[in-house]
């Protein structure tokens, strides 16, 4: 499969969720201007040959990536095969009212439409509307198709090198591995205070929200492909414009990212800009993903935020839980880059690596949310990225034992990547309790294993749910506004229900 044909199919993967949310979240004119926008753009994409080159994936590629995603699929939870985090109750309830209710789904139902990021399930959803039934099968195969997507763009990031794409996966877990060290002997490193200061890599937050972890992986993966291919920046806009459906936090914080970096192009190369070019690749991809974002933006309550020290807390502990949880990684990634630059082993741009350190010590200090939610995603891709970065000097030697050899030649680079490499035990607990705790291990040992599968109707919708389950504050907060610039503008008059 050649870069070209990935490239084309993961636009159609994060498009389609797209292109639904024209026909059925806005009006008529709405819908016939987004869906020509991104018609155009997807034909600007099939004709762009700046892919086609001669790197692709051979048959053994294809089936390793395959695997992968297969293992993502079953041990995230999805279809209830293994042990399923307490977020399946609301994925769930998701799939089951946007098959049992009209869309755009409101609530009252004669009600402003729901704020919510529907786009990892209204696919399925339709498929399900027009099978009469939800079907696991269908969320499964869709599920497993994100997570190869995003697989292959790892994979081609790190040069075909299995190892490094898996480790670069869990990269950011390390201060997680350390407190579970830490808990089993002393209890706590800190106070647990009603909302959390730490990071979470892709692959931890796999078993929470795949449906956020999905495109990540799809942008983390083409960001560092772009870079290290000497692509234009501008490529990079459309997937994170697409994003903002599926998942807002990593869509705005890579977002930030790209567009700092292609600011800083644009001012370089001022005197060269073509305007053609940005409105293609930038302006037409912003001004598809505007609608979304003014649907974020109805809510009847604003979510909770501030700066740390607006709230009610410790500080003290809450230097602390900074310090464990993000400082940890900050430092190892620090001095493993400044390592790799002084030794002349730093192979792409060093400004965006900057960035995301800088964005990592920076966004902790602002909590969004209930539990923090934009820090727990939001970070997500930052340290994708960064692990992609930091593991992209080995994979260009040519085998494993090249790589271990020159890591052993400087102890202190080898004991920083050991540190850096240890949040895959992190990942392979969770592998562990997901094959232990399932449908099979519970029908061989009925009495041991404690395990149930999340059924989809068990609530009538997420608001209900989230009241239940969580807090009245986090289903408030997705409640939409009645007079709002999007229900007054955008969304679909009552003709159209």
């Amino acid at each position: 499969m050649t870069v070209y044909f990935l490239r084309v199919l993961s636009i159609i993967f994060l498009i389609l969720p797209n292109l639904i949310f024209f026909l059925y979240w806005t009006n008529s004119y709405i819908a016939a201007l987004g869906t020509a926008i991104l018609s155009f753009i997807f034909l600007r994409v099939l004709n762009d040959k700046s892919f086609d080159k001669k790197e692709g994936l051979n048959h053994q590629d294809l089936l390793i990536l395959s695997g992968v995603a297969l293992l993502l699929t079953v041990i995230s939870g999805t279809s209830g095969i293994c042990y399923q985090t307490k977020d399946y109750w609301c994925h769930n309830t998701k799939f089951n009212e946007l098959f049992s209710y009209d869309w755009p789904f409101k609530l009252p139902m004669d009600g402003p439409i729901v704020s919510y990021y529907y786009g990892y399930y209204v696919v399925p959803a339709l498929l399900f509307k027009w099978l009469g039934e939800i079907n696991e099968s269908i969320i499964f195969i869709w599920t497993s198709l994100g997570f190869f997507l995003g697989a292959c763009w790892i994979y081609l990031a790190v040069n075909k090198k299995i190892l490094f794409a898996l480790l670069a996966l869990s990269v950011g877990d390390t201060p997680l591995l350390i407190k579970m060290i830490f808990f089993k002997s002393f209890d706590k490193m800190y106070e647990l205070q009603d909302f959390g200061i730490e990071s979470w890599s892709g692959l931890e937050n796999s078993f929470w929200v795949p449906n956020q972890v999905i495109p990540t992986l799809i942008i983390g993966g083409m960001f560092v492909y772009v870079l290290k291919s000497r692509l234009k920046l501008e490529y990079i806009v459309l997937p994170v414009a697409l994003t903002f459906w599926w998942a807002v936090f990593p869509a705005f914080t890579s977002g930030l990212l790209v567009g700092i970096l292609i600011l800083k192009k644009w001012y370089t190369e001022r005197s060269f800009l073509n305007w053609r070019e940005i409105t293609i690749d930038v302006i037409l991809p912003f001004a598809a993903c505007l609608p979304v974002l003014l649907l974020f933006l109805s809510h009847e309550q604003a979510p909770i935020s501030g700066f740390l020290w607006q709230f009610e807390n410790n500080m003290v502990s809450r230097f602390f839980e900074y310090t464990v949880n993000i400082g940890i990684n900050v430092v190892i990634f620090a001095l493993i880059y400044f390592y790799l630059k002084n030794t002349g082993q730093l192979f792409l741009p060093a400004l965006p690596f900057l960035l995301i350190v800088f964005f990592i010590t920076l966004f902790p200090i602002y909590r969004l949310g209930k539990v923090n939610d934009f820090l727990f995603r939001g970070l997500m891709p930052l340290l994708i990225i960064a692990g992609l970065y930091l593991y992209y000097p080995l994979s260009l030697d040519a085998t494993y034992s090249d790589s271990w050899r020159r890591l052993k030649k400087t102890p202190i680079l080898l004991l920083l990547f050991i540190a850096m490499s240890s949040s895959s035990v992190i990942a392979l607990q969770r592998i562990y309790r997901a094959a232990t705790v399932n449908g099979l291990t519970k029908r061989w040992y009925p009495e041991k294993v404690r395990f149930e599968p999340i059924p989809y109707d068990a609530y009538p919708n997420v608001y209900e749910v989230l009241r239940d389950k969580w807090t009245q504050m986090e289903a408030d907060q997705y409640l939409g506004k009645k007079d709002s610039f999007y229900e007054k503008n955008i969304a679909p008059g009552r003709e159209q229900k």
